[in-house]
């Protein structure tokens, strides 16, 4: 080539004139189309060029080849680079011209219209110079035919000059269990969709699943041809786009890219050209949204199917793969683990189900755990049944399970990586209320809401856990409450989290953040001093000579998970001098009498308390104010005197709470009218509580109040007029209030209010004429029922967006 084109000379003055285009179309927007449009002809100019380079010099082996085709294009090259260094002073003028210069911007224009046009011409982009190119091609081809026959005849081997690549599948085990659902439905998808992801935790079985689904007859019947490549997380991505441009454009000349971009582009056009059967390309193993945008070439003909740890949003179908469920576990686990020779030390049949309940249906666990167990002893079996009771101990004894579950956590943040084992605070197979999370995070992490909010949805993309919403309520919204929202985790990686917490992982950056006991544990414990920031303990009933005495001079964050009917707190909560936050939580049936709460005098930085399925008459034993606590959350408790009282001096005991949180409390008749003497109180929310049948009149005075909740209190028949003073309101949810038949007629003066959620209050019929005052409205929330009466209202209030209530309850967070 280098006497076709005086030493690549032009090629690279071509190369020189794109860059000059990019660097004009990204600084200089009057003439975006046409620097548009001059990249993409400049693009193939380049292609071209570089494919009659590459394929002769492979024809010319060091000889002057001077066919006629090659003489007609040597005599061309100079004028096209004169054109192309014309083309490189119109560029520099182009940049200089004013916004205001309409006349200039017209000449110009009509100058880079000649120009794309001439150098269309000039190889005839579209035709002559493929066709030449085509033409090298088959002379290579036959140049190729002929030296394999030679090194057939000679039983030579034969260097190729592409990097090596195998495209086998990946081995399919012998013995797979409960993938023939997961199959269908995967098969479905790929059918009806471009780009497909299956997505789970490390260790669940997607790249059997896709390498399965390969095999599959109506699979292979409908694409011509399947390419397998396997992405990892720090991929050499030129490498993949030679393989994919050996596998689905020429394997006889693969170019040399000059970077990725280059490639990406060359590919692009290249696939684009291409009329060929459907093509399956599989990527394996992504770690990274940005490395599957450069991989994606979204080309009719052309299907994607990427299985990864992280649900991407560039995935248009998500097939999460579920665990597998107790049979196909036990099914797996027995064929890995089970020697039907054995004579002797053969494990009975609860030890082997006990054992594959510890694994949780994860396939990983159940190959590990299994392997190692076939033709092992009976103290074998039992250790190992041991050990996952015990929880992180077995990734003492299966490295390759912490191997695999641990590179979930090598890619993410020091911020996210603390995040996750924070989780490893609450208990086992429970579900984990997501505002628990957030308090703990908002006091400990320095997040506001909207912080912790993404960094749930971030560990949930990467499958660390799975977010479950009651219903498909606000949790999302800016402002939105978290009461609706839990975590559900896998034991194991509930372990791992634990197991990196406590120092055992190379990459942990922060060590004894936090402590988590058993009961069984306390003893242990006495007299220990601990930089934990984060403790929690969990027992049974508890009395004040249960406990033992523990120095917790540094924790932040105390949870207490207790299954019991009665339970002590801790003497030695009132040492706990930086203490922020307290969780404590009841597992019970039953609502649990709570003591020793005279201890709460002396926590001088306590922010936050969450009370779990507590009996609430007894905090009324409350002696000492809490000057500084902001939230209170009161979740499955249980009001039980008369007058169904919150039989709590509020003001008195929280004088500086902002937030308040009632969730499904039985027994709450009315609020106590004290309440509306929190001066600093900005969210009230009184949800799930059947019994509240009103609000204090004097709710008015809290002028304060953001949002106001009132969420399911189906007792509820209406609002009283004062609500209407609430000047600084922004969010008012009155949804699933069935009885409320009437909104306050002066509802009007709520002048500062943005959101109305009133779905499902299916006994109102007409709208207060004040509502067309709400100039702040933003967003109503309504049933069809209404629909109609806010659209009419909507013609006064021009940025009012009304949407019909999608019911979409999720019971899986009652599992």
């Amino acid at each position: 080539m280098a006497d076709l084109i005086g030493g690549a000379l032009v090629g690279a003055v071509v190369a020189e004139l794109l860059k000059a285009v990019l660097e004009a179309r990204d600084n200089v927007s009057e003439f975006g189309e046409h620097f548009q449009r001059l990249k993409a002809t400049l693009t193939s100019l380049r292609y071209s060029i570089q494919q009659v380079e590459q394929i002769d010099e492979e024809l010319r082996d060091g000889k002057q080849i001077d066919d006629a085709q090659t003489v007609k294009m040597k005599n061309r090259m100079s004028e096209l680079r004169e054109q192309l260094e014309y083309g490189q002073m119109l560029i520099k003028k182009c940049s200089k011209v004013r916004k205001w210069n309409l006349w200039k911007k017209y000449k110009y224009s009509k100058k880079l219209i000649k120009l794309d046009t001439e150098f269309r011409t000039f190889l005839d982009v579209e035709v002559q110079s493929n066709l030449w190119v085509e033409t090298k091609r088959s002379r290579i081809d036959m140049k190729e035919l002929l030296r394999r026959f030679s090194s057939i005849s000679t039983s030579s081997s034969v260097q190729d000059d592409i990097p090596y690549c195998s495209y086998a599948m990946p081995e399919v085990p012998s013995k797979i269990v409960g993938l023939r659902a997961a199959l269908e439905e995967l098969k479905r998808r790929l059918f009806s969709q471009d780009v497909v992801g299956v997505c789970a935790p490390g260790g669940c079985g997607k790249t059997t699943l896709v390498a399965k689904l390969c095999q599959d007859e109506a699979v292979k019947g409908k694409f011509g041809e399947i390419v397998f490549l396997t992405v990892s997380e720090s991929p050499n991505l030129m490498v993949i786009y030679q393989r994919l441009w050996a596998r689905l454009v020429n394997p006889n000349s693969v170019p040399k890219f000059i970077d990725e971009d280059d490639a990406y582009t060359q590919l692009m056009f290249n696939l684009n050209k291409r009329k060929r059967h459907p093509v399956l390309v599989v990527l394996d193993d992504v770690w990274s949204e940005v490395v599957l945008e450069k991989l994606l070439f979204e080309i009719a003909g052309i299907k994607t199917l990427v299985t990864s740890r992280i649900k991407f949003k560039l995935l248009k179908s998500i097939y999460t793969l579920p665990l597998l469920g107790q049979k196909d576990a036990l099914d797996l686990f027995c064929h890995l683990a089970i020697d039907s020779d054995q004579a002797i030390d053969k494990p009975d049949d609860d030890m082997v189900k006990q054992i594959v309940a510890g694994c949780k249906g994860l396939p990983l666990a159940l190959k590990v755990i299994g392997s190692s167990l076939r033709r092992e002893s009976l103290r074998k079996w039992r250790k190992t049944a041991q050990m996952l009771l015990k929880g992180g101990q077995i990734f003492k004894e299966h490295k390759a399970l912490l191997n695999i579950l641990g590179t979930s956590l090598i890619s993410l943040e020091k911020d996210l990586k603390e995040c996750f084992m924070d989780l490893g605070s609450f208990p086992e197979d429970e579900k984990i209320p997501a505002a628990s999370v957030v308090d703990m995070w908002i006091e400990i992490r320095g997040f506001d809401e909207d912080d912790a909010y993404v960094a749930l949805v971030e560990l949930s993309r990467r499958n660390l856990f799975t977010l479950i919403e009651r219903t498909q309520d606000a949790a999302g919204h800016i402002d939105g409450s978290f009461s609706n929202l839990f975590i559900l985790q896998h034991d194991l990686l509930r372990e791992l989290a634990i197991y990196t917490n406590q120092g055992n992982d190379d990459n942990n950056a922060q060590q004894n953040v936090m402590l988590f006991l058993k009961q069984v544990d306390l003893p242990k414990m006495q007299q220990q001093t601990s930089l934990a920031r984060i403790v929690s303990i969990q027992t049974g009933e508890m009395g004040p000579w249960n406990w033992f005495d523990m120095a917790l001079p540094h924790a932040e964050v105390l949870i207490l998970n207790f299954t019991a009917n009665s339970y002590c707190l801790p003497p030695f909560l009132e040492r706990m001098e930086n203490l922020k936050v307290l969780i404590i939580a009841n597992h019970s049936s039953n609502p649990a009498a709570l003591s020793g709460l005279s201890t709460f005098g002396s926590l001088k930085n306590l922010r936050r308390i969450r009370l779990q399925k507590i009996l609430v008459p007894l905090l009324s034993t409350f002696t000492e104010p809490l000057q500084y606590l902001q939230k209170l959350s009161l979740v499955l408790c249980e009001v039980s005197q008369d007058g169904g009282y919150l039989p709590l001096d509020i003001p008195r005991v929280f004088p500086a709470v902002t937030e308040l949180e009632v969730d499904y409390c039985k027994g709450l008749d009315a609020l106590p009218p004290g309440i509306c003497n929190l001066s600093n109180l900005k969210r009230l929310s009184i949800t799930n509580c059947p019994d509240l049948n009103g609000l204090p009149e004097s709710i008015g005075s809290l002028t304060g109040l953001e949002a106001l909740r009132l969420h399911a209190c189906t007792s509820l028949e209406g609002l009283p007029d004062s609500v209407c003073k609430l000047a600084s309101l922004r969010i008012l949810d009155v949804s699933h209030c069935s009885n409320i038949e009437d909104l306050p007629i002066g509802i009007g003066e709520l002048h500062r209010l943005e959101r109305l959620d009133m779905s499902w209050c299916l006994s109102v019929r007409e709208l207060p004429a004040s509502v067309r005052q709400m100039i702040s409205l933003r967003t109503v929330v309504c049933d069809d029922e209404i629909f109609r009466l806010w659209t009419t209202v909507g013609h006064n209030l021009s940025k009012l967006r009304v949407e019909v209530a999608k019911e979409d309850i999720n019971l899986r967070f009652l599992y």
